[in-house]
């Protein structure tokens, strides 16, 4: 088999834009840097363009006049940047690896829920987690009863849809943030829960969650997106951490919903007792330990962003894992070192994968 291809597994959307060029958070001349980098060429092709047992698949590949398809053979070696949330693909995902493909990031979609159980079983991590409970009503007002702001969020969501925020104001009213369209807040008086949020645990399962105590810059909070991933040594690092600020009067981070993205060591200006060298060692062995942690459940992990917040000591406090990080967190914040290395390292694994024959 001809071992220069590496197998990058896309999605469809993402698949047609090749031709253009246009591919929104994914940078195909990252990918190209990163496979001159380690001798190897990527090819890009769809979960429906490969079944077991074929030795050949179309896929798109750089050639002197753009990328071009053409028909080549399977790579043994695949990195999966697809995101499905249905079953069928998993199945077909698992086929090829029983067929002997080795597919990394073999699924990118898991259940806050589930990530959180698995991260509880490790006695070293617990402190870094938020209190979380499955989210009823009886879940919300129990928890309404310990803490004066908690997250509404749903167990499986991206860039930070659906979330909700209940915090107490006085005489014993609590606000809603986050669920009426036109951003207005919904004061309510517990025992009563908003009707907006029963509608919305009826349709789709959610979890609360103690809100995290986050440090805040210029009086925004902000939270922490760090890359983790193995290299071409197989060994887990931390590629970058890109502090992501929420806009103002704003609680969510998230760059899709109005976030700024700025350097750690910006956001941790205002906190002239940390020493930030401490604080990005501290968040460094906090992050390797989770990847650590994760890779044990969770078939073939080799890439993932996770959000973590910061407390006003300094304290890394886990928020999400994200199975298939978008990057551009790197690329808006201007870190364009790290943000080649983000494409590097997985090229860089999939061409250890190759030599090792590690599965």
């Amino acid at each position: 088999m001809d071992k220069r291809y590496i197998g990058i597994l896309v999605n469809d959307s993402w698949y047609r834009r090749i031709p253009s060029g246009r591919t929104y958070h994914e940078s195909l001349p990252c990918y190209e840097k990163a496979g001159k980098l380690h001798g190897v060429t990527p090819c890009f092709f769809r979960l429906k363009d490969i079944k077991p047992g074929q030795p050949f698949v179309h896929a798109y590949v750089k050639s002197e006049i753009g990328y071009k398809r053409c028909l080549i053979p399977v790579p043994s070696v695949i990195h999966n940047r697809t995101l499905y949330t249905n079953k069928q693909p998993k199945a077909a995902i698992r086929r090829l690896a029983e067929d002997g493909k080795r597919i990394f990031n073999e699924w990118n979609r898991y259940g806050k829920g589930y990530i959180h159980e698995r991260l509880m079983e490790e006695p070293s991590l617990r402190p870094h987690l938020p209190v979380t409970r499955p989210a009823t009503p009886a879940a919300i007002r129990d928890m309404m009863g310990d803490y004066s702001k908690l997250i509404l969020k749903p167990n499986s969501s991206s860039i930070g849809l659906g979330i909700m925020k209940l915090e107490e104001a006085a005489n014993g009213v609590w606000l809603l943030h986050g669920a009426a369209k036109n951003g207005r807040k919904i004061a309510f008086r517990p025992p009563d829960i908003p009707a907006i949020v029963r509608r919305k645990l009826r349709s789709r399962p959610y979890l609360v969650q103690q809100l995290l105590p986050l440090a805040t810059y210029c009086g925004r909070p902000f939270d922490l997106r760090v890359s983790v991933q193995r290299n071409e040594t197989g060994d887990w690092q931390v590629t970058g951490i890109a502090a992501k600020v929420a806009k103002p009067g704003a609680f969510r981070t998230n760059v899709a919903q109005g976030g700024v993205v700025y350097s750690l060591d910006k956001v941790l200006g205002p906190y002239p007792e940390l020493n930030p060298e401490q604080v990005r060692a501290a968040i460094g062995d906090f992050s390797l330990r989770v990847a650590c942690q994760l890779s044990r459940h969770l078939p073939r992990l080799a890439d993932i962003g996770l959000d973590v917040g910061l407390t006003e000591h300094g304290f890394p406090m886990f928020i999400e894992c994200n199975g298939r990080d978008l990057r551009y967190s790197f690329q808006q914040g201007n870190m364009l070192d790290a943000f080649q290395q983000i494409y590097s390292n997985p090229v860089g694994f999939a061409k250890y994968l190759l030599e090792s024959g590690d599965r």
